[in-house]
């Protein structure tokens, strides 16, 4: 009895989370429509250093590098920096072409660091006030940096977020990334409205470099180094901004395999975080972060992982009790049609309703995500039933997964 209780007060929590936004939402109306304009320039623009930590990106890192020197940006105020982990592919002789051609500053480490150590090794030997990080395999729009930069005239900012994009959508498992990330941009322009953003994605996160140094760098073995050091930078008592009209895109898994070696990743580091920086929970000082979203995501991956368990648990014995009561008759199905009233009641019994409302606030959200960020909702419609009524469950299984991982204190992978 108590699951069944515990069970519909987290079903109450999902639908409380989504109400709360469309609420923060329709607060800021008109900010949202005003993040899109561009913010007037200042007379002295800084220096700014963008950091590529690079390990055998053969494939995409000329991409990149390019998309870099494309920027609108005046380009005696921009430094290229390529930090080749150990490549052991053509990473580093591609890099080193634009080097020889003295567009970018190449930097090798002797040995595989990781990401952590090679943005610090990077940002140590930089010369911008300001310093971008950006991932090898990502690409971003011409006037992105002149649209963050304003941000930075109020001192209080030490970093400015993206609205991150997926580029290249082919199969039915990318579409359902690409409205996933599409709900991100959103959902990340609400957090900055609450000023709890707690990730800095690493496809063109621009942050102050003081502050970089003030608060230590990375953390050279956090798996998610991006959430760490935005983390830290609240505790510093800076804010994190988002800047809609900043885009970026980033390469995203293409099948089930790399996906979930993904999220391994993202969920052991955001378990592991919430862990490590827990002095944030119910915190006062650090405002709607520590006493309102910080918390409220440690319940709803607790609630996540509960509810997919006692989902499992629950429809195995339910498969099992049939099997048997259908072994016991000879597997006569005319006991199935007679059974079906019965099995309609026991869905019912469920917190049907609440799902059913949970299904309306996905499809809401997602319009108006879509609505607000100006993107098209034509590509990939069946993607979308996809992406409420499957992806959920696969989402479920992974951050279950990663809890067992993290209990049972297994290796953790980049």
């Amino acid at each position: 009895m108590w699951m069944l209780i515990l069970g519909y007060l987290f079903w109450c929590l999902f639908v409380f989370i989504g109400v709360v936004w469309i609420m923060v939402m329709i607060k800021n109306k008109g900010n949202i429509c005003m993040s899109k304009k561009s913010m007037r320039l200042q007379k002295r623009l800084p220096s700014v250093s963008v950091i590529i930590p690079a390990h055998n990106e053969e494939k995409c890192i000329s991409k990149t590098i390019k998309s870099i020197l494309s920027l609108d940006y005046p380009r005696r105020l921009l430094e290229v920096i390529v930090v080749n982990d150990c490549s052991k592919d053509k990473t580093k002789k591609i890099a080193k072409g634009f080097s020889k051609k003295g567009l970018i500053r190449l930097i090798s480490n002797k040995v595989n660091k990781g990401k952590g150590y090679s943005l610090n090794r990077g940002i140590a030997a930089s010369r911008g006030d300001l310093v971008v990080c950006m991932d090898a395999d990502s690409t971003v729009k011409r006037n992105a940096l002149k649209k963050m930069v304003p941000h930075f005239r109020n001192p209080d900012i030490a970093a400015v977020t993206p609205a991150l994009k997926i580029i290249n959508t082919k199969n039915k498992l990318e579409k359902m990334q690409y409205i996933e990330y599409i709900f991100n941009v959103f959902f990340r322009k609400m957090l900055g409205f609450l000023d709890a953003i707690h990730v800095t994605p690493g496809a063109f996160s621009i942050y102050r470099k003081s502050v970089l140094q003030e608060i230590g760098g990375f953390d050279e073995h956090n798996l998610t180094e991006d959430m760490d050091i935005a983390l830290r930078i609240h505790k510093a008592g800076y804010r994190i901004e988002n800047e809609l009209g900043a885009v970026s895109f980033t390469e995203c898994p293409s099948k089930w395999g790399q996906l979930y070696k993904q999220r391994m990743r993202w969920y052991r580091g955001a378990m592991y975080n919430s862990i490590k920086h827990r002095d944030l929970l119910f915190n006062r000082k650090y405002g709607n972060l520590g006493f309102f979203y910080m918390p409220i995501n440690v319940i709803a991956i607790a609630a996540i992982i509960f509810i997919f368990v006692t989902f499992l648990l629950s429809y195995s014995s339910m498969l099992g009790d049939w099997l048997y009561k259908m072994s016991l008759i000879n597997w006569d199905f005319g006991y199935v049609v007679a059974s079906i009233p019965g099995a309609i009641s026991g869905l019912l019994a469920t917190p049907l309703v609440l799902l059913i409302i949970g299904f309306v606030l996905g499809i809401y959200m997602i319009y108006i995500s879509f609505k607000y960020i100006g993107e098209k909702r034509e590509r990939g419609k069946i993607s979308y039933i996809g992406y409420l009524v499957f992806y959920p469950i696969t989402i479920m299984l992974f951050w279950t997964v990663a809890m067992l991982y993290e209990l049972f204190r297994i290796k953790k992978n980049w």
